[in-house]
Formats: C-alpha cells, structure tokens, sequence
C-alpha cells in the first residue's frame, strides 16, 4: 500500500518533492513524510503505517459492510515482542505517528457510511494515538475475567476517529507560492483534526474536548531543529541508510546552498 502510495506521488517528484527508499525490496508498510521549509528552517515529521480494510468475500463468507475491518492493526511481526501499534505509537519525537486506512471503493459508496460521522474515503488518515487505545481496549477485554469481544477493528467502530489525507496533501493556508504544502500548513490542518468535536466525531462532550487539547502533542507543531539536509541529485533516490521510504516535500527554497538541487539529469541539478 505504500508502494501505491509513493508510486502516485512520483509523478509530482521533483525540486519540491523528494522520494527516497531504502536498499531492501520490501519495504514493509512504514513510510516517513518530512515537510521541510527551508528559509526558515522548520519541519515536520509524520511516520504512517498503512492498512487495508478486509475483502468483503473472505474465500467462504460474505462480510456484512458494518463489520468490515482492519484484520491486520493487531500485527505482531515475528522479529518483534510487542504489537505493531504498540511501536508505531511510540515513534519518537519529532515523529507524529499516523495511520493511513485504505478503503474500498464499494465501501466508500455505500448508504451505511452516508452520513453519522467522518467522511469515509479511499484514503482516511486517523492518529496512531486514537488506534492504540482502541486496539489496546480490545486486548484487555480478552484476557479480562470475564472475557469479553469488542469489535474494534472494524471500520464502522473507528469512523469515529477518521479525517481526509487533504491534512497532509491539500492543507488550507498560506502556501507562500510553493507547489507543496509548507509544514505550518500541514500543522495546523493536524491540529484542526487532533481537536475535531461534534456528533459522530470521538469527542462530543466538551470535557472530551478539553482533555484533547490539553493533550495534544508538541510534535504537531514544526520545528526548527537543525534538520537532515537532501543531497543534490534526482528526485527518486536509493539511501542505504534509511530503514523506510522517505517522501520530503521541500517549501521555502531559496536561491543559495541550503536549498538542495533536484534534477532528473546531473547536467541540470546546477541550474
């Protein structure tokens, strides 16, 4: 899913759009998203971990829309002690962990998820933070005495959580005549969704609504600690040091050495 993800991006890879991967073929389901301005020297970091929600014909049964889920979000890869949530959520700063929801088309359009909460898209984006505690409610209820099943895979229990990749890609604000969004941009429209309240949402109370800005993490703010600098070369790259794919996308160029220079062909990364 990544993979599609990043491939879709590379048709805009360029000056301001930098992708680079790591040696290994299979790059699992991680992807960093570095927002850098570089007059100014801020940015923002965001690793997202992307699942799909589970076919509707699983090989013997059909799966009711309202119980179509996420199979894969209690994940455990086998070089690991821990759930793969537990170490998303845990990603340190200045990362802000996300997860990336792939949904499908027939989902999408269908009357169940018409109205009583988030947009259900093709792509939602919702806060590693907000999955982790579900994912974590859901394992305490199974080992809890009495056991107990709670469904909170399922796409119709996180809705609640959701909100659209226009945060990340198509922000409102301020763009500053660059082609891709500025981290300020990206902040603030993660802000919006981190205090997003009302009918449907995950908060609706306004205790719930206090509590959520009082929590809300410094990492969604840019920063302006000296940052890895891109080096001159072409837009889609190999880095032997990266242990996932990296997408920078570069505002706030300036016309001296800070600013990295990006070009297909090496004759041309000068000019």
């Amino acid at each position: 899913m990544t993979d599609i993800f990043t491939g879709a991006l590379a048709a805009f890879a360029g000056p301001e759009l930098v992708i680079e991967y790591p040696v290994e073929a299979e790059t699992g389901g991680d992807i960093d998203l570095r927002f850098w301005h570089v007059e100014t020297s801020r940015e923002l970091h965001l690793r997202i971990q992307a699942k799909r929600l589970n076919a509707m014909f699983n090989g013997k049964t059909m799966t009711k829309v309202a119980h179509r889920s996420y199979h894969e979000l209690l994940h455990k890869p086998h070089t690991s002690v821990d759930y793969q949530f537990k170490t998303l959520v845990d990603a340190p700063d200045p990362w802000v962990p996300l997860y990336m929801f792939y949904n499908h088309q027939s989902v999408v359009e269908d009357p169940y998820f018409a109205s009583g909460g988030p947009t259900v898209s093709g792509v939602n984006l919702a806060f590693a933070t907000d999955i982790a505690g579900e994912m974590q409610a859901k394992l305490d209820a199974a080992t809890a005495t009495p056991k107990s099943v709670k469904h909170h895979k399922r796409l119709s229990h996180l809705r609640k959580h959701l909100f659209g990749l226009d945060a990340l890609l198509c922000p409102a604000g301020d763009w500053g005549g660059a082609g891709v969004p500025p981290p300020g941009a990206v902040s603030e429209a993660l802000r919006a969704s981190w205090g997003a309240r009302g009918q449907g949402s995950a908060r609706t109370k306004d205790e719930d609504v206090i509590l959520r800005i009082l929590s809300e993490p410094d990492t969604l703010s840019p920063d302006r600690r000296p940052g890895r600098r891109i080096s001159d070369g072409p837009p889609v790259r190999v880095d032997r040091s990266l242990e996932r794919p990296v997408v920078t996308f570069i505002s706030g160029r300036t016309d001296d050495d800070r600013t990295p220079s990006i070009a297909e062909d090496v004759r041309e990364r000068r000019r």
